[in-house]
């Protein structure tokens, strides 16, 4: 694949989240769909995803998106919302750097009740919501109103820390394959006009 793209082409990170991988739910499509509209799409992998390690998985996003600019945008699931946003907080503190746009499935920045085993990750990610807003002035956030994992206040603190726009599909469980979400035609729609901007 042709790296050297031209201005107007798009970088799109898609980062999994908890006992997940790059192959998984709704990432393969959205990664044809970028390609297919002539844009760089990366899935991230990150190892271990069933017992995730937090330095580890920064050491992973660290190799594989090592330069974020204005061309790039950044879509994540779950735990990867969290994992990624403390990347996104230190890159954007060393380098200055400006993203053009973040998209959150399901995130959180708070422990969750129904999966305790991860606490011990989640308290180690470090934000600062000054710093996220100003190095990436679009920020969008779905949320489902039924997810059984990260419940919808949980997404919504996390929106308003980021200060993502708010989108509720309603139904979705956790964005996940056995919730039928295989594709998520809102996110598309949503992306689509982010590409040509």
């Amino acid at each position: 694949m042709n790296t050297h793209l031209q201005p107007e082409h798009k970088k799109v990170y898609i980062i999994h989240g908890h006992d997940a991988s790059p192959n998984d739910h709704w990432y393969p499509w959205l990664s044809r769909k970028l390609q297919n509209a002539g844009h760089l799409s990366k899935r991230i992998v990150l190892a271990n995803a069933d017992q995730p390690n937090f330095d580890d998985w920064q050491k992973f996003l660290a190799l594989q998106m090592p330069i974020l600019d204005e061309n790039t945008i950044v879509i994540a699931h779950s735990l990867g919302c969290l994992t990624v946003l403390h990347y996104l907080n230190q890159y954007f503190q060393q380098h200055n750097a400006k993203i053009k746009a973040g998209i959150f499935v399901s995130g959180f920045k708070a422990t969750l009740a129904v999966k305790p085993e991860l606490n011990e990750f989640i308290k180690k990610a470090r934000m600062d919501s000054g710093v996220l807003q100003i190095h990436m002035p679009i920020a969008i956030s779905f949320i489902s109103s039924n997810d059984p994992i990260v419940p919808p206040p949980a997404s919504i603190q996390l929106s308003s820390f980021i200060n993502a726009q708010l989108y509720e599909v309603k139904d979705a469980g956790h964005f996940m394959a056995k919730d039928g979400f295989s594709e998520i035609p809102e996110l598309w729609d949503i992306l689509h006009p982010l590409l040509s901007a």
